[in-house]
């Protein structure tokens, strides 16, 4: 049995474990807002990012206010990031933009960290897609795309490539990341559930939505979008992927009050 078959056991035993209380302690839907985080200098400069840190640029920064002024009206039940620096920053522009929540404490999860390259940390993006790429035996991502689960054989080829031995392959990413959501899910279900905001890094959130549901363009997940997923009676169901309309919304809003 593959690692995907006996996780998804796993994971269902311990959900179905506590549905039978669900409802005598009122479990209801949790809708999860998944952020990636600001644009970073890193980011900018065109540079593998995963367990190192970049600081957020003056756009990164102006951007997720914006997105924090789109979500303004959002009543989240419960905020958390990934223990990385620009995740942490990003989820705290949110919630200081954020009306409806009161004074929510924001919980710093090292299972929402991004993927660890290893030797790439730092290196040049281009220089990493042409080593994957060449061990893949494949020309472009678009000839990946077609010959693989790419989601999985490009982080197991960085993983391969890696003499540190430091890079996490996709199995070991996916195990740690679903396991918190699946508990923060778990925790927020109660009361009837609710919306909560988990602010984490692009190559893991590609790695979930792959993983709940392939019928996604991966292609691109912008700094500071969100992707929805909705957890119900131990299910979840991808809303949106790089949804950037509360980008939009945001920015409209200072306007209109900048008028």
């Amino acid at each position: 049995m593959d690692f995907e078959k006996r996780s998804v056991i796993i994971f269902l035993y311990t959900i179905n474990k506590r549905r039978n209380s669900e409802k005598m302690n009122n479990k209801g839907k949790v809708v999860l807002y998944l952020m990636r985080h600001g644009q970073t200098i890193l980011n900018k400069a065109g540079r593998t990012q995963g367990w190192c840190d970049g600081v957020l640029t003056k756009e990164g920064i102006e951007v997720a206010v914006n997105v924090g002024l789109g979500l303004s009206d959002i009543k989240f039940k419960a905020a958390y990031s990934s223990d990385l620096g620009r995740a942490i920053k990003t989820a705290k522009i949110i919630l200081n933009e954020n009306r409806e929540s009161g004074n929510l404490e924001l919980k710093e999860l090292e299972c929402l960290r991004e993927v660890c390259f290893g030797k790439y940390e730092g290196e040049l993006e281009s220089v990493k897609l042409k080593d994957i790429l060449n061990f893949l035996n494949v020309s472009s991502f678009e000839e990946a795309a077609k010959k693989y689960d790419f989601q999985k054989a490009y982080t197991n080829a960085c993983a391969a490539l890696d003499e540190t031995k430091e890079a996490e392959d996709y199995d070991t990413a996916l195990k740690r990341v679903m396991k918190g959501l699946g508990n923060i899910c778990l925790e927020n279900s109660s009361d009837n559930g609710g919306n909560v905001l988990v602010v984490t890094h692009g190559g893991i959130i590609r790695i979930i939505i792959n993983y709940l549901d392939k019928s996604f363009d991966l292609r691109h997940v912008d700094n500071s979008s969100i992707s929805k997923i909705i957890y119900e009676k131990g299910t979840f169901k991808v809303e949106t992927v790089n949804d950037n309309s509360y980008y939009e919304k945001g920015k409209a809003v200072k306007t209109t009050v900048k008028n």
